[in-house]
């Protein structure tokens, strides 16, 4: 269960109806060309890499005021990983089709490896602010990482990645305009709301920079659709319930934003323009109400019962995918690779497929 899963639930419509009567959606006069289209159909893992590399940059560049947690999603995914990879030896299922074996040894040294090296070129980013493909590479290695935490997904490509999907996060960060990213006072990269995420199993934002809360959307289309702003209200709402970082006290939203990666455009909007702050509170007590309700605690259960048979319907996926005519990770690949002697480059969707997140 999150807050994501929450808002998208088809049997939650009551909760997105309240959304859209109580905050009205806006006119959207935004315009701007698409600078950085897609070059591949890699939509998640370029949407995911590029927040990483995002995160990175913005640490750089907001070394005084810069908040953050002490770990990436990618770290327990890691750990999570490798725990599964030691646990037996033989081989392992990969992709979304699990059409690709890998001995469990062979892939738990590429992935060590890959992890090894991320670290150090992130170390390196921090203190030079250099951008290399290198370091590109490293965050599509992360972004594979999310997939397998957030979905229970092994990546089949690992060992290897696409050139254009490097061009493309390239030409993204390109695209940044540094006065919407410097903080004055606070830059909060993924911040959580302490009890409010509690109360939705997890949640966590983009970013927040002094008192405006952004959301990333690597979309080629450029529309403000009425998901993004449930989201990144259902986030401010968060706020208010647990504060910042499991501080109750500190509650600094004062505006939303969207950031439209592919366009280099940033939209903000002043929550005053929803409704004055009694108005957010009482919508808050409603929310709480509405989720700890009987419905939400059926929602809940539905959810966990949900993800329950997806991992029984994928563990007898697994038991059948292996045929001799599998393929292993020493197989020769038709796309441009890079095998474990090299750190691997890789593979939040467009967003208006992305999030996911």
């Amino acid at each position: 269960m999150s807050l994501t899963s929450i808002l998208s639930d088809r049997n939650n419509q009551e909760l997105r109806d309240k959304f859209k009567t109580e905050f009205l959606t806006p006119s959207f006069k935004l315009k701007a060309e698409l600078k950085a289209p897609p070059l591949t159909t890699n939509y998640g893992i370029v949407g995911t890499a590029f927040d990483y590399l995002l995160r990175f940059y913005l640490q750089y560049h907001n070394k005084d005021t810069c908040i953050q947690r002490n770990s990436w999603v990618a770290d327990d995914s890691f750990k999570k990983l490798s725990l599964h990879l030691k646990s037996t030896t033989g081989e392992v299922v990969t992709g979304f089709r699990g059409d690709k074996l890998f001995e469990k040894s062979d892939l738990l040294g590429i992935i060590t490896d890959q992890y090894e090296q991320t670290k150090i070129n992130y170390n390196n980013y921090v203190d030079n602010g250099q951008i290399t493909d290198e370091l590109i590479g490293n965050t599509i290695f992360l972004a594979k990482l999310d997939g397998f935490y957030r979905a229970g997904l092994i990546d089949e490509n690992f060992d290897n990645y696409k050139y254009e999907d490097i061009k493309d996060i390239k030409s993204l960060i390109s695209l940044l305009d540094d006065k919407n990213f410097q903080a004055k006072d606070k830059c909060y990269l993924n911040p959580t709301f302490g009890a409010g995420s509690s109360l939705v199993r997890g949640a966590d934002a983009d970013l927040i920079i002094d008192n405006t809360l952004i959301d990333i959307k690597v979309t080629k289309n450029l529309k403000l659709d009425r998901n993004y702003l449930d989201q990144i209200l259902g986030y401010y709402i968060l706020s208010l319930i647990g504060g910042v970082n499991s501080n109750p006290d500190d509650k600094p939203i004062e505006n939303i934003g969207i950031y439209f990666a592919r366009h280099g455009e940033l939209l903000t909007i002043p929550l005053v323009q929803f409704g004055d702050r009694q108005k957010f509170e009482i919508f808050k007590e409603w929310f709480i109400s509405y989720l700890s309700s009987p419905r939400g605690k059926l929602l809940d259960m539905a959810l966990r019962k949900e993800k329950t048979q997806q991992e029984d319907q994928k563990t007898k996926s697994d038991a059948k995918k292996k045929t001799p005519n599998k393929k292993t990770s020493t197989e020769s690949k038709k796309t441009k690779t890079v095998t474990k002697s090299k750190p691997a480059i890789a593979k939040k969707e467009d967003n208006s497929e992305k999030e996911s997140k």
